[in-house]
């Protein structure tokens, strides 16, 4: 299956656009290696022989850039999941069962898929040095059938983990959450409806409390607070029947304004709030600035778009082999200006790469392709 859009229509097109980049904001996540080694960890410490205020060092940049700037490709992602599962402006059991259909080929079976290709390497990995294991407080050849289940929903309960709820493939935890999204959809949908019929300041100030609230609940394994609110936030839009970029065209600068206060009063959710607004605001301007000039409308490259969801599937394997190369000593930065340029040129990297290996397995085995990418 292969989801389609309408590319003529401004808002399809912004959705198209911000795939790719958010993508890469997810790359960049996963590429600060704080910790990793002594030559990374330095980048962190803190001169306190010098006089006068403190400058921020390399590593609280990259902290804001993969931690704060970076984590709103979450939220984002759930938005726009929320306005194109409700695209149709409707709702009933037919629609709801074609839905959650194309859904097991989109999400479900690349879930499973990907864990099993993830928990295959580790196997190998495992394999090749005794001993050893990664992601996981437990090697797998010690796993009983309890772990075996979580490897695909929370491995923070295996063993000794802790930390992040998520599946042996751990950017994956935003695909379990929007497969319960999914089913969960038709109580969505009612709560959506009923509130289209309450005045809209009254609904913004209700959606601005419970974003304002997950600084304390931050949900369970499988349905985030984050996710909910951000995936009903998009399905608002479609249950309403109006144009997000529309709506949030006219709001560039307020919705950086908003964003900017709330990031001082730290409170994450309402400043991603802010910064989808900003972000729809600038992107739509820009497209609807080329199709005045007639411009192409491909804007990114197909070689780089079309492997999108590969790159955000297959990223964490290679990643792998860097951080070992870091841990190992092999290779590390002996400044911060070097190790700020591999922050940077990690995600590329692994962009550039993961396209590659995508477009010459899609050559090679298309309909296997198709089945991991979810027909994208």
């Amino acid at each position: 299956m292969r989801i389609r859009m309408n590319t003529a229509d401004t808002q399809s097109q912004v959705i198209q656009f911000l795939r790719l980049p958010l993508v890469v904001l997810v790359l960049f996540i996963h590429s600060n290696f704080n910790g990793v080694s002594e030559s990374w960890s330095a980048l962190w410490a803190v001169n306190e022989t010098s006089v006068g205020p403190a400058m921020p060092t390399m590593g609280m940049v990259i902290d804001f850039i993969s931690g704060s700037l970076g984590l709103l490709a979450n939220p984002f992602f759930f938005f726009i999941s929320g306005v194109l599962f409700f695209r149709e402006n409707t709702f009933s059991r037919e629609l709801y069962v074609q839905k959650l259909t194309n859904r097991i080929f989109s999400l479900l079976i690349p879930y499973i898929l990907w864990n099993l290709i993830y928990l295959f390497m580790l196997s190998i990995a495992e394999g090749m040095k005794p001993g050893w294991t990664a992601i996981v407080d437990k090697p797998i050849e010690d796993f009983g059938f309890t772990d075996w289940l979580l490897a695909f929903w929370d491995t923070s309960r295996i063993g000794n983990q802790g930390g992040q709820t998520a599946p042996i493939a751990v950017q994956f935890w935003f695909i379990r959450d929007l497969i319960v999204l999914s089913i969960l959809s038709p109580v969505i949908y009612r709560v959506i409806n009923w509130l289209s019929t309450v005045r809209k300041e009254a609904v913004l100030v209700l959606f601005m409390a419970l974003l304002y609230a997950t600084r304390w609940f931050d949900g369970v394994p499988g349905i985030s607070a984050q996710g909910l609110l951000f995936f009903s936030f998009g399905a608002y839009f479609g249950v309403t029947r109006q144009k997000f970029t529309d709506v949030m065209r006219p709001l560039k600068w307020g919705g950086l304004f908003f964003a900017v206060f709330f990031f001082q009063m730290e409170s994450p959710n309402l400043m991603y709030a802010g910064l989808i607004v900003f972000v729809v605001s600038v992107v739509t301007r820009f497209i609807e600035e080329r199709q005045r000039r007639n411009a192409a409308t491909m804007i990114i490259p197909p070689f780089l778009s079309d492997a999108g969801f590969f790159v955000f599937a297959y990223h964490t394997l290679p990643l792998g082999v860097i951080l070992y190369l870091f841990k190992a000593d092999i290779i590390n930065p002996v400044n911060s200006l070097m190790g700020f340029v591999y922050f940077l040129l990690t995600p590329m990297l692994l962009l550039l790469l993961g396209a590659g290996i995508f477009h010459l397995l899609n050559r090679m085995f298309p309909k296997v392709m198709s089945i991991l990418t979810g027909g994208r």
